[in-house]
């Protein structure tokens, strides 16, 4: 039976081969589709979320503002077509799914497996908002906005929080 939340297991180039559950994408480290978001205040502090204690990977750790695995429902055209949009519309409804929030998102770039750091081929998206925020209880445990340079005391850090945060610090022209 075609589950709506199973999640396509892609190649290098990222194309579909296949539908699976998580359970198997992350038992197996296969290689599949996610977005990630880095909400920012009006004032430049990066708003994190603590995972819920519950979750299979990375539990209880501070994240990325939100993340989040493009789903079988989340292709209207099918699974090789119109990616951006999909990867775009995905960011979107996390965004507002974990944090109870929309605002304007721009994507940073598409990126590859990250050895160490995460198997996925991912779409960055970068957005700002003032809050509140209203958490997804069953996915986040909490919230913060921190200014960055007090991102290095906050632990426990997935490896995605960290890689991110040493990419932004790198990338040129670093606006909010």
């Amino acid at each position: 039976m075609d589950d709506p939340t199973d999640i396509a297991v892609v190649d290098d180039a990222n194309r579909f081969l296949r539908w699976s559950d998580r359970a198997e994408v992350h038992g197996g480290r296969l290689l599949h589709r996610s977005v990630h978001v880095l909400l920012f205040t009006p004032d430049g502090a990066l708003v994190v979320q603590r995972r819920h204690p519950d979750k299979l990977t990375w539990p209880s750790h501070w994240d990325v503002s939100v993340a989040g695995h493009v789903e079988r429902s989340d292709y209207p055209a099918g699974p090789d077509e119109r990616l951006d949009e999909v990867y775009a519309a995905v960011a979107a409804r996390e965004l507002e799914e974990e944090l109870g929030v929309r605002t304007a998102l721009r994507c940073l770039g598409a990126f590859g497996p990250e050895p160490g750091v995460h198997y996925e081929q991912l779409h960055l998206f970068h957005g700002v908002h003032p809050g509140p925020f209203r958490i997804q209880p069953e996915e986040v445990a909490e919230v913060a906005a921190v200014p960055l340079e007090a991102l290095d005391a906050l632990e426990p850090k997935t490896l995605a929080l960290r890689h991110w945060c040493a990419w932004w610090a790198r990338r040129s022209g670093g606006d909010r």
